[in-house]
């Protein structure tokens, strides 16, 4: 296990592209660095119920929900690793292969190609799991405040302050550029 130094918490709306391109992006620099990545989800959606989102996006946050409510199903099931590997699997059937990530069928060929039990699909459609979703959420606002979003980085293994990514600085890799050093306490491009 990593020391606190060397581990971040990482926190993702399965549906935003912003998050999957740092995700890319966090799984590099884990693998370069010796950093422990650990994810947490957080829905966009949920932070804005009291005005609720605009119609064009209700179809994308009911998606994000139910593929988080999996997810959340999946860390207390099988842990860290194996969310991991379901949201690289989620991420690359959302953003690259325009995939509905939200039906129990496409949410079970997920589950099937990452090796878990496909019938962990059925938390899509159970609200219990809302309240880890909700426990994620109050932890990443706890440490970044109240008007965060994602894609969202909390340093020192998740005690430090957070930081919302700005990802137009993570692009760059995507051409070969962008190497991750280690920064005093921290990482820097």
């Amino acid at each position: 296990m990593a020391s606190t130094k060397d581990a971040v918490q990482f926190y993702w709306d399965p549906v935003c592209p912003w998050c999957w391109i740092t995700s890319r992006w966090m799984e590099d620099v884990g693998r370069q660095k010796a950093i422990d990545v650990r994810t947490g989800g957080f829905l966009v959606y949920a932070r804005s119920t009291k005005v609720g989102p605009p119609e064009r996006f209700r179809v994308s946050h009911l998606m994000g929900l139910r593929a988080l409510r999996v997810a959340a199903a999946v860390r207390e099931q099988h842990g860290l690793e194996a969310v991991r590997k379901l949201y690289t699997v989620m991420g690359t059937r959302k953003h690259h292969d325009q995939a509905d990530i939200g039906t129990v069928a496409e949410l079970e060929s997920i589950l099937r190609t990452c090796g878990l039990p496909t019938d962990l699909a059925a938390a899509a459609d159970d609200e219990t799991w809302d309240k880890v979703i909700e426990a994620d959420m109050a932890s990443a606002v706890a440490k970044a405040g109240k008007d965060v979003g994602v894609p969202l980085i909390v340093l020192d293994g998740g005690m430090a302050q957070g930081f919302l990514v700005l990802c137009s600085v993570l692009l760059p890799r995507e051409s070969g550029g962008g190497t991750v050093g280690r920064h005093g306490d921290g990482w820097a491009c």
